[in-house]
């Protein structure tokens, strides 16, 4: 009887010495610029929430990039947080003041909000610093016909679709937009 309690002892012993707490420290072996392309790659994929968490994973690993809190603020654009979208481009400007990409999409995400004059103000910003690009030129377009501004957003739309060659697929919306803005009323 006795030898049969202890090894009833020594076998409970032993298994609770399995099953003891330890402390399991796991290391992130992605750096940040890899966890933005696996954000990258989620969002395409259509797998949002993750997208969120690597972008914002990139944005907490390399806290003076800029890029991921740009796509953290597109993912939030893509889900209609506008709010939040333009929160995550501001934490890139503060980052990158000079980043007219962070610059045009917050000018989007005010004009979304209702915040035109605001959109105004930074879609000038980042014309100023890339006059060309046509993103900017269709997203200025947008504030200024929301504004009222109908003649100025349709000459800088003509401007932008005479910048795009034909067989350019954002032609197709940037002549969706400028149609919308010629049958808006005045």
């Amino acid at each position: 009887m006795r030898l049969a309690c202890c090894l009833v002892f020594c076998i409970a012993f032993a298994l609770a010495g399995c099953a003891t707490p330890r402390i399991v420290v796991l290391s992130d072996p992605l750096d940040a610029r890899e966890h933005n392309d696996l954000g990258a790659s989620y969002e395409t994929s259509g797998e949002l929430d993750l997208a969120l968490r690597a972008y914002e994973t990139a944005a907490a690993k390399d806290r003076s990039w800029d890029q991921p809190l740009i796509n953290l603020g597109n993912v939030h654009a893509a889900l209609g947080d506008w709010a939040q979208a333009a929160a995550s481009y501001r934490q890139a400007m503060k980052r990158n003041p000079e980043n007219p990409e962070a610059m045009n999409n917050l000018a989007f995400a005010q004009t979304n909000l209702g915040q035109e004059r605001d959109a105004l103000k930074w879609s000038a910003k980042a014309l100023k610093i890339e006059p060309g690009n046509v993103l900017f030129k269709s997203t200025r377009a947008l504030a200024l016909s929301r504004t009222g501004e109908k003649a100025e957003a349709l000459r800088l739309l003509d401007e932008a679709l005479r910048d795009l060659p034909g067989e350019n697929p954002l032609r197709e919306e940037i002549i969706a937009l400028r149609d919308q803005i010629a049958g808006a009323a005045p």
